[in-house]
This record gives C-alpha cells, sequence and structure tokens, in this order.
C-alpha cells in the first residue's frame, strides 16, 4: 500500500458557508443521491455517484430478427448501481503526494474558481481530522475518509468503490469523508471553532498565487 504525504486541506465554497465552517466548525454532509441528481456541468454533480459496476463493451453488432434487421454499434456501456445508494459526503481539496507526484507540477485548476468564493486553508491537518473523526465516533456513527482515485470510465471493467469517480473530476483533487446512514437528507454537525487550525481567504487569491515550495536539504 501506498503512503502519501498531507501538505494541507482547502475548502472552497460560498462566504457564509465557509464562516459557518470556520467560526462554528460547522460540517455540512450532502447525501450521494444529492449529487447524483444535481447538475451543474461536472462540478459537483455526478451521474456516476454510487455506481457499483461499470462494464465497458467493444463495437459490435445487433440483430433484430423479427424485422429481418441487422446493424452495428460503436460501443457500449453499461452501468450497475442501486436505485437509491445511501449515505453522506463531505469533500475537501487535498494538495497531497496523491495529487501531485512532484511538487514542481503542482496548479490549482481554474475551475475550482466555480466552487465558491470563498476558501478555508486548514493550517492544521491532523488536529482537523482528528476533530471531525472524535465527533463521528461520539455520534457513533461508521465512517471512513481517504483520497478519492480516479479512473476512465469509458474504458474501466470491474466494480467502482464509493472513493473513486471518472477522470473528469481528476481536477478536484478529492479527501472524501462518508458517513454511513440509512437516510436521504443532510447530515450536520459541529467540531468547534477553526479559529486555531484555519485562515480564510478569497479563492480567487488562492487559486490565482498559492504555489508549494521545496525545502533544500541542509547537509
Amino acid at each position: 500500500m501506498t503512503t502519501h504525504s498531507i501538505q494541507m486541506f482547502l475548502k472552497f465554497g460560498e462566504e457564509k458557508h465557509i464562516n459557518d465552517l470556520y467560526h462554528n466548525g460547522t460540517i455540512f454532509m450532502n447525501p450521494i443521491q444529492y449529487f447524483r441528481k444535481i447538475e451543474d456541468g461536472e462540478l459537483r454533480g455526478d451521474k456516476y455517484e454510487g455506481i457499483s459496476k461499470i462494464t465497458n463493451l467493444p463495437p459490435g453488432q445487433f440483430e433484430i430478427p423479427s424485422l429481418n434487421f441487422k446493424g452495428n454499434y460503436l460501443a457500449l456501456q453499461y452501468r450497475e448501481s442501486y436505485d437509491i445508494v445511501l449515505g453522506n459526503i463531505f469533500s475537501l481539496y487535498c494538495i497531497s503526494s496523491h495529487g501531485w507526484n512532484n511538487p514542481n507540477d503542482f496548479k490549482i485548476d481554474e475551475k475550482i474558481k466555480n466552487f465558491g468564493s470563498h476558501c478555508l486553508v486548514i493550517t492544521d491537518n491532523a488536529k482537523f481530522l482528528s476533530l471531525i473523526e472524535e465527533k463521528l465516533i461520539e455520534l457513533k456513527v461508521k465512517f471512513r475518509h481517504n483520497f478519492i482515485k480516479y479512473y476512465d470510465k469509458d474504458k474501466v471493467n470491474r466494480t467502482i468503490s464509493l472513493f473513486e469517480k471518472p477522470l473528469e473530476f481528476e481536477y478536484q483533487k478529492e479527501f472524501r469523508f462518508y458517513v454511513e446512514r440509512k437516510s436521504e437528507k443532510p447530515f450536520s454537525f459541529s467540531i468547534g471553532s477553526l479559529k486555531d487550525i484555519a485562515e480564510i481567504y478569497i479563492a480567487i487569491d488562492i487559486v490565482n498565487t498559492l504555489k508549494l515550495k521545496i525545502k533544500e536539504d541542509i547537509t
């Protein structure tokens, strides 16, 4: 198993939501069904969210005997999924070795600006994660968190996990919390003020100016 280092968590959103997260530590988790249904140009909406398996069939022929008709098709994709996928998601933009093999290649995609006007920069990743974990344990709900892996939806032939998304979303560099719940409703809780471990910035400034610096070894 490959171990990746996390440099920084970012949360992009509207000013009121970012302020609520900063001042009150409100973690708002939309249901998976919300992401499956919303249509916003591959921003938050993802019709592949909650897909359990994808099968891509190569070009071939089909036949309708009753009509004495034969035809060709270029390719077919078969997607398996439950009608309703339960559970809730909280996502973060993650700057890590999982997203960039080389820090010199680091750049935030311009499309991230569409998530909202403001950005919360987490300055203590370990503390932030522990606050969420401790609260979820206190609430006695099952949860998992991990990096999102991205796949080519037109080539893959296998089962798909809740921690995978199509390549179209790779620019989001997502780190995801998933909470198991038997409900289609949003789920929220508070982890307290984040003033000691976070800072608020204008999203455009972060996208345009944030850079990574490689520390030089001193020998």
